[in-house]
């Protein structure tokens, strides 16, 4: 009798799996993206519980909690951005499109990753500008630079512009993207 294989069966319970093989890079990348943006999370949640903790029982507050706050929660939202593009779960209106002939399907599919990529690639472009534009400036409180803070968004867009070039190849070569049952 062979032994389970106890990583895969704990990996498939803890990580997102698509419908369809995925490269092992782009799995690899999205396990790490949901690790971080789950760790962004754990830590956001302990320091606003600390922060109220101090308030209710010492009477005073956690000074840098608010722009950590900010912070935590911009990089998790940029982050979370692309671990939805992993998924196929950003918020779409399929009737039209549902309703459509195949052929026709395949072509506005094609041709909304196309206008996804380019306004991810803007997001990088712009984002990398802000960001380079204000490493030199401070947080309020914490004392970071200021562009640490702005480069959630061009490292959230270009990681999700890496899953949706993905769809689209996959859209080009003909081969289909399976909708994912939490999309129903």
């Amino acid at each position: 009798m062979a032994t389970p294989d106890i990583g895969a069966a704990v990996g498939s319970f803890y990580f997102y799996r698509p419908g369809r093989p995925e490269p092992a890079v782009l799995r690899l990348l999205g396990d790490a993206i949901d690790i971080v943006v789950t760790g962004l999370a754990v830590v956001l949640l302990l320091v606003m519980f600390a922060n109220v903790a101090a308030r209710v029982l010492l009477n005073s507050d956690i000074a840098w909690n608010t722009e950590f706050g900010e912070f935590v929660l911009l990089w998790a939202t940029f982050l979370g951005g692309a671990s939805a593009a992993r998924r196929g779960a950003h918020m779409r209106i399929t009737e039209f499109v549902e309703a459509m002939p195949p052929a026709w399907t395949r072509v506005v599919e094609m041709a909304t990753r196309i206008g996804v990529i380019v306004l991810l690639g803007f997001l990088v472009w712009y984002g990398w500008n802000i960001a380079q534009g204000t490493m030199e400036q401070e947080m309020t409180v914490l004392h970071w630079p200021m562009g640490v803070q702005y480069l959630a968004m061009p490292v959230g867009s270009g990681l999700a512009l890496v899953y949706v070039i993905y769809e689209a190849s996959l859209l080009a070569r003909g081969e289909p993207i399976p909708q994912e049952a939490f999309m129903d």
